[in-house]
């Protein structure tokens, strides 16, 4: 995501306050941004005004019937306000190894366009790694990419269309892409069946 300058803000509430029972597992998007947005004392109403979408966008997210995508939520987290790496590494971790299974990753979106996280509980970490699958013709959404830093990722299956400055670059199985400097980016499947990429960032986006 795109870095803002520091202002001066609110001290977020300690979502470590919050039942613990209400930390654990798999927390959905939905349900961390429902805990969150409670956390803070802020209606669903309010929250919406704030970052400028509608009540029904935030009310659909919360009960998980719509997925936003990662530029999505950073721009209603960011009305909070509270970072995404914080709001990923709910709950927090410090242990300096994190074994995970496929069903221990972090879900950020689900769907047609399904991005999961390694070790997103780690608040401190330098490098972060994410498996996407994008069905036919689904992708990063609409809004372009922008990160302040490294991004590499390798095309597992299938074949991306990777576009960045209006020109699409076509990638498949066995290639991938590295981008430095916050270059502007989205990609999509391009082909027909489901695509798998593996990617990391450093420093972290979450």
């Amino acid at each position: 995501m795109s870095r803002k300058p520091k202002t001066s803000t609110p001290k977020a509430p300690t979502i470590a306050s919050a039942p613990l029972q209400d930390m654990q597992g798999d927390l959905k998007i939905g349900q961390r941004l429902k805990m969150v947005r409670e956390a803070f004392g802020v209606s669903q109403r309010e929250l919406a005004k704030r970052a400028g979408v509608t009540n029904a966008s935030i009310s659909l997210i919360e009960q998980d019937a719509h997925a936003p995508s990662v530029v999505s939520l950073h721009k209603i987290l960011r009305a909070l306000p509270m970072s995404l790496a914080d709001f990923f590494a709910i709950p927090p971790a410090e242990e300096d190894v994190l074994i995970a299974a496929p069903e221990d990753l972090t879900v950020i979106t689900r769907g047609e366009a399904d991005m999961r996280c390694l070790a997103s509980q780690r608040r401190d970490k330098r490098l972060q790694m994410f498996l996407e699958h994008y069905a036919p013709n689904a992708g990063t959404g609409e809004d372009l990419i922008v990160h302040d830093g490294e991004t590499a990722a390798l095309v597992v299956e299938g074949t991306i269309e990777l576009e960045i400055g209006g020109k699409a670059h076509t990638i498949g199985a066995g290639g991938g892409y590295q981008l430095f400097s916050g270059v502007p980016y989205r990609i999509r499947n391009a082909g027909d069946t489901p695509v798998v990429v593996v990617c990391a960032v450093t420093p972290p986006m979450l």
